[in-house]
């Protein structure tokens, strides 16, 4: 029996146990074509984490035929792939309103990729240096888009700007200190920055140009200092760049404004930098994904 042919029956026996039809047939389709073997996307695995995205997305609980909407999923296909989730505990089910978010236990996976990329290892005693020597709090952030980070891990308690600052928790756009270092050593061009720009809030926002002069300063001294983004916060930020130059990470000193004068903001930068340089150096011994 050649492959196409068992393949398509392993596919209709599925269909008739109320497999969905299009995740597995698009999978299918794939493998008999090859595609394992020049690395093409598996359709099911694609489908499913089209999902799990849509719910991270989501600001509340979806119902199946609302995530179908919003994955561009056919509402069956959406359905299953959400149980099937469901009973691997990544999503978590709510009977009386048949809604879907997803499961706490996506916080386990998200622990062990930290633990096993060394990254926290390495990274948590320097944060802590500095936060107590200086008395901030200190955020470890991953650049993941333009000008968009993600949250890694923070110390201190000098304060916490709001209450949903969480380990996982995305800021995108260039806001801030960690904005306009992101700018300044990432890769966007101006046309997309300043699209960007347009579309985040500021305490005391700079007009765009007066924003570029800044990402220039930032780009000579190697650090940036913000006072405007939010109201009585200063912040400094220093870029974690790879051994070719590639901005991954970014370190920012955070406090209340007069707790950090002008005076201060000259040795804790030179702290952050400090820091920033020996988690650069360990980089490529790393497994940061």
């Amino acid at each position: 029996m050649d492959q196409p042919h068992a393949l398509g029956s392993a596919a209709a026996a599925l269909r008739a146990k109320g497999v969905e039809t299009e995740a597995i047939i698009a999978s299918r389709e794939s493998v008999a074509a090859g595609d394992f073997d020049r690395g093409k996307p598996v359709g099911a695995v694609v489908a499913a984490v089209k999902v799990l995205r849509t719910l991270h997305a989501s600001e509340r609980p979806l119902n199946a035929s609302e995530v179908a909407r919003a994955a561009a999923l056919h509402r069956g296909t959406a359905y299953n792939i959400l149980r099937t989730l469901q009973a691997e505990g990544f999503v978590a089910y709510d009977e009386a309103r048949r809604t879907y978010s997803v499961s706490l236990h996506i916080l386990e996976i998200a622990h062990g990729v930290l633990r096993h990329s060394g990254l926290m290892d390495l990274a948590r005693p320097l944060m802590h240096a500095v936060s107590d020597t200086y008395g901030v709090s200190v955020y470890l952030s991953k650049v993941v888009g333009p000008c968009s980070q993600l949250l890694l891990d923070w110390v201190g308690a000098a304060l916490r700007t709001d209450l949903y600052l969480t380990v996982g928790r995305q800021f995108p756009g260039p806001r801030g200190a960690s904005g306009v270092i992101m700018a300044a050593f990432g890769n966007t061009g101006d046309a997309e920055l300043e699209r960007l720009f347009a579309q985040v809030a500021w305490y005391q926002k700079p007009s765009f140009p007066e924003f570029l002069a800044r990402v220039q300063e930032a780009r000579k001294a190697g650090f940036a200092v913000d006072r405007a983004s939010i109201q009585g916060i200063t912040q400094v930020s220093v870029p974690i760049l790879s051994p070719s130059w590639e901005l991954l990470l970014v370190l920012t000193a955070a406090a209340h404004s007069h707790d950090i004068d002008s005076d201060a903001v000259g040795p804790l930068s030179r702290a952050m930098q400090s820091a920033a340089a020996r988690l650069s150096e360990s980089l490529r011994l790393l497994h940061l994904g």
